[in-house]
């Protein structure tokens, strides 16, 4: 793009080369690096959920986020903390899925095999003693290396098996302690 100042001696004239520069009609840089080194974070994204549940549902969805990779040869970290409590037996696992698919998942005894995580009572008997007050964090850190596409791409996290589970508050009650539940994605540069 050539520029020239008017102004007779002061007069200025030149070149800008063409990718160092933002197109003035459309606003947007023309020309972008040639490569993008692997391990660059391209974006992040992060929902987040306050809303309570008091569920004995085998399957409820915790927290939605949706991501739309830039390149099909990037993975998308999933970064997921939970508040929970519960006031019985849990027996249930957590299971983090891409669109439909559970990824992640390992073989679990108190749940199918689409979780990442099974408890048995993990929420009512941990090292020291707990009550009907206590919301524990739960998190987990995913990379998902396997996504091959630039469209929109859901991450949920979701319930399995649960027999009874306390979601961003306490056994007692809505009003006896709570938390706020996050997702968080990051595209990583493949």
């Amino acid at each position: 793009m050539a520029i020239t100042r008017l102004g007779g001696a002061n007069a200025i004239t030149g070149t800008i080369p063409q990718g160092n520069i933002a197109n003035a009609s459309l606003g947007a840089v023309t020309a972008l690096p040639a490569a993008i080194p692997t391990g660059k974070v391209l974006q992040t994204v992060m929902g987040s959920s306050d809303t309570q549940l008091s569920s004995s549902n085998a399957s409820d969805t915790l927290l939605t986020k949706a991501i739309t990779p830039t390149a099909t040869s990037s993975s998308i970290l999933c970064m997921i903390t939970l508040w929970m409590g519960a006031d019985t037996n849990s027996n249930g696992g957590i299971k983090l899925l891409r669109d439909s698919t559970a990824i992640g998942a390992s073989s679990n005894p108190y749940s199918s095999s689409n979780t990442f995580w099974s408890s048995d009572n993990f929420l009512t008997d941990p090292p020291g003693s707990i009550d009907q007050y206590t919301v524990l964090p739960f998190s987990w850190t995913f990379l998902d290396t396997g996504i091959s596409t630039t469209s929109s791409t859901t991450y949920s996290v979701a319930t399995d098996s649960f027999t009874q589970l306390y979601y961003n508050r306490a056994a007692a009650s809505a009003n006896a302690g709570d938390g706020t539940s996050t997702i968080t994605l990051m595209e990583i540069a493949g």
